[in-house]
């Protein structure tokens, strides 16, 4: 393998940009959204925004160390080994995607189970990238030990993303995939627009409206700025007393748990609020204990 100074110089520059990409965003984006507790898919736009560049530049990476030979060992026509690249950043773009997913909503599962996957994919991946094209500046350092873990890793990913994508759209069809397209496209007002929306909001006419605004999954802007228009309503505190006693309990909850409250207002929510959560517990169906035995009888 003899790669040019041209295949050097793109593919390395390519990986140090995807290496500073996922230092400098992806990094503070998990760091970010690992301290909310995500109930939407408000993250995945902004996380596509920056995995779409990484990996397409791991994949321009990728096809300067396929020009220069660096995977002739496959055995296969240098077209299909092109092809067979950009199938393959294809797919570790996805397991990233996933395992951010995992991050982000792990469920009752620790989160320090999927992160190292994500350095593990993107860093193996630059690894190989600048060991192949400048091997003769890292003699000391050997990389044909990672070509075929890196690509047997690779090929699984590749065959599991093609047999659930296939199995997602022969479920869903077509207007599954447009509807995909059309949520990852339209990912909702910005923080600047909700904003503007908020300025014009009346605290007496649309206090829910205003509550729902203020939960953790909103940006801190956002929160901030609800917060102040609910609280500028001259009977703040009456008004939302009655919204936990007597009104819809999920976003006056909501307030009362992710807002930070003066002692005042702690004070005075503090019955309220246990109101609320007995109206909410007292909502949920009782479970159903029927048995064969009393079944029968």
């Amino acid at each position: 393998m003899h790669p040019s100074t041209s295949q050097q110089i793109i593919g390395t520059s390519c990986a140090g940009l995807a290496t500073l990409l996922f230092l400098l965003r992806l990094q503070p984006f998990l760091w970010e959204w690992a301290r909310k507790e995500a109930s939407n898919d408000q993250w995945v736009t902004p996380a596509l925004y920056i995995l779409v560049p990484l990996w397409l530049l791991l994949m321009v990476a990728l096809l300067c160390v396929t020009a220069s030979g660096g995977f002739d060992w496959i055995r296969l026509g240098r077209p299909m080994l092109y092809a067979l690249t950009v199938a393959a950043a294809l797919a570790l773009a996805v397991v990233s995607f996933v395992f951010i997913a995992l991050y982000i909503r792990p469920g009752f599962t620790p989160r320090g189970l999927y992160s190292p996957v994500l350095y593990l994919v993107t860093f193996s991946t630059v690894l190989l990238v600048v060991g192949s094209l400048n091997h003769k500046l890292m003699p000391g350092i050997p990389t044909q030990w990672l070509h075929r873990p890196w690509a047997w890793f690779t090929a699984f990913s590749l065959v599991v993303c093609v047999a659930v994508g296939g199995y997602w759209i022969a479920t869903n069809g077509v207007r599954g995939v447009v509807g995909f397209a059309h949520r990852i496209g339209n990912p909702g007002p910005s923080s600047a627009e909700q904003l503007a929306q908020i300025a014009q909001l009346d605290p007496e006419n649309d206090f829910e409206s205003l509550l729902w605004r203020t939960n953790r999954d909103a940006d801190s802007e956002v929160r901030e700025a609800a917060s102040a228009r609910l609280r500028s309503h001259p009977q703040f505190l009456e008004r939302l007393s009655t919204e936990l006693e007597s009104g819809h309990v999920e976003p006056a909850v909501t307030f009362v748990r992710d807002a930070t409250l003066t002692p005042a207002e702690q004070a005075r929510f503090a019955r309220p609020a246990r109101t609320a959560m007995q109206r909410w517990v007292d909502r949920i169906p009782a479970p159903n204990y029927t048995t064969s035995h009393t079944s029968r009888t």
